[in-house]
């Protein structure tokens, strides 16, 4: 009876704790598997998207001095919508996700695209230039994408079309396309005030109403209309349900559609000028005249979608024209293929750091610096003309990164010439020299004429330099610049770039500086040529 009591309690207790254990043990086991294998599946399974956003945030961060260059350009009037626009072209490709598969065919074109970035955000960062940098982040992007997705890309091009849109021009172009956008407004302008019978007058950009003056300034030349425009054309083109034909006719004709009736609201504004004084072009009416004409271009680009129905025979309606890529469509689930090609995307990412890494290197390799003479030893009494020199009062010298500057006006028979040297040690981090034909727009004058003037500084010497007529109001003034960049005098900004690049890769050396000498200019342009040729070539260094 014992022994049977002793096995009962053995057995029982033998079959009870090992059963309790078990089931201890398995609800945990059970428990930590459903919360980790939803997220390990999660995670295999979106590993292109979580590996593409971490590469995307790394380039930003790496190149993080382009990054803050394009965000301080978004606060510029004429990029304000890019934070918009960048979330639209997110959008659009996140309501593409419907229709891409697991599969990724003609990978390898990607990698070259992300050799072609790799080439730009390398010459980018040598030639300071850093819209290269910009365009070299996107492409490598895009790249990237291609090498995940292969040719289903092409079913995402125009949210990155999009992106490329919002990427700010170089300083220099922007501002010589601004200038043409002026001097077009203004003459169109002008033609359409006198269509309505009103007198007027054109010097340059100043738009002379008899009683009233107004000025085409920089802000106005269209452009703020012409970029957020174009975003909004190259959406409709790409829901436009026409040919492809259409569809680029479309969005090309934004720029036309800007100018002109950019140029309309100038002819407005002197309209209402010219009957309720100048309170019309002012406050709260130009800005409000403005964002009317903004909605009427966008008016204007319906009635052409309206038009190329008519003309190719589609009769249908605002509303049937556009495919709205998400409304009324039953996706259902795309076809999966379990095969992708990873070796792409590897090489890819692999090129990447090798690319970020070299890029990184160069910018921290010791460039030099050659010993040169300081401006303090520039003379100020040349042949009668006698200078006075003066320092930057709102700290320029900094914002412009330079290492020694010379600024002096010389007075001579009841007139004058400002001489302006700016000295940069080194380019690579950007700072290069500021074009004259960016920052005088910024101080309310207006480019009336600019060309490239070749005089001779001696027997043997000439000079190439740009040459531009500016004015404000009735002021005219002359000025002549150029850049001495490591032995060259280079006339203009882009040979500027070009030798910059070069120096970089085979000297190691950006060092560079700006001159620029202004006249007033009197009775005679010509006297004004003359007297700067002569004051240059009195000053140029042996």
């Amino acid at each position: 009876m014992r022994s049977k009591e002793l096995e009962n309690i053995f057995y029982g207790m033998t079959k009870y704790k090992p059963f309790c254990l078990t089931t201890k043990i398995s609800k945990t086991t059970n428990n930590t598997w459903l919360t980790i294998m939803p997220l390990t599946q999660n995670l295999s399974k979106h590993w292109r998207l979580i590996l593409f956003v971490f590469i995307t945030v790394g380039l930003l961060v790496a190149f993080n001095e382009a990054t803050s260059v394009l965000w301080s350009r978004w606060g510029e009037e004429r990029y304000s919508h890019a934070p918009f626009v960048l979330a639209l072209a997110t959008y659009l490709i996140w309501i593409k996700r419907h229709e891409l598969t697991d599969t990724n065919e003609s990978p390898w074109l990607g990698v070259i695209f992300t050799i072609i970035a790799s080439v730009l955000l390398i010459l980018g960062e040598l030639s300071a230039l850093v819209t290269l940098t910009h365009y070299g982040i996107v492409v490598m992007m895009f790249g990237l994408m291609w090498t995940m997705l292969g040719l289903q890309t092409r079913r995402i091009l125009i949210p990155f079309a999009h992106v490329l849109l919002v990427i700010p021009l170089p300083y220099m172009l922007d501002v010589m396309l601004s200038g043409k956008f002026q001097l077009m407004s203004s003459t169109l302008g002008v033609e359409m005030i006198r269509l309505m019978d009103i007198p007027v007058f054109r010097d340059g950009n100043i738009i002379d109403l008899g009683v009233y003056k107004l000025q085409v300034v920089e802000a106005c030349s269209g452009l703020n209309y012409t970029y957020p425009l174009m975003t909004i054309g190259l959406m409709m083109a790409y829901m436009f349900r026409a040919s492809m034909y259409a569809r680029v006719a479309l969005f090309l004709s934004t720029i036309p559609i800007s100018i002109v009736m950019n140029s309309f609201r100038i002819a407005l504004v002197a309209l209402l000028v010219n009957h309720s004084g100048i309170e019309a072009a002012e406050g709260f009416m130009h800005y409000f005249e403005g964002w009317v004409i903004f909605f009427s271009c966008i008016a204007i680009l319906l009635i052409e979608v309206k038009l190329f129905n008519v003309l190719t025979k589609k009769h249908r309606s605002l509303n049937e024209s556009f495919d709205y890529l998400e409304n009324d469509r039953d996706y259902g689930l795309a076809e999966r293929n379990p095969y992708i090609n990873k070796t792409p995307i590897y090489v890819a990412t692999v090129l990447i750091l090798i690319s970020v890494t070299s890029t990184i290197s160069v910018n921290q390799r010791n460039e030099i610096i050659p010993d040169r003479n300081s401006f303090v030893n520039y003379p100020l009494s040349i042949n009668g003309w006698d200078g006075h020199t003066r320092t930057f009062q709102n700290g320029e010298d900094k914002i412009l990164k330079l290492d020694d500057y010379f600024l002096a006006t010389y007075h001579k028979n009841n007139t004058y010439v400002d001489v302006y040297y700016g000295y940069t040690a080194s380019q690579r981090s950007g700072f290069v020299p500021h074009s004259p034909k960016a920052c005088i727009p910024g101080g309310g004058w207006e480019i009336s004429k600019a060309s490239i003037e070749t005089f001779s500084i001696n027997e043997e010497k000439t000079l190439s330099v740009s040459r531009m007529l500016i004015s404000k109001g009735q002021e005219k003034m002359l000025v002549y610049y150029w850049f001495p960049q490591r032995g060259r005098d280079l006339a203009s900004e882009f040979p500027m770039k070009f030798a910059l690049l070069y120096d970089s890769i085979m000297l190691n050396r950006t060092d560079g500086a700006i001159a620029r000498f202004v006249t007033p200019v009197g009775k005679s342009i010509s006297k004004s040529d003359e007297r700067l040729q002569n004051f240059i070539a009195m000053t140029y260094p042996d």
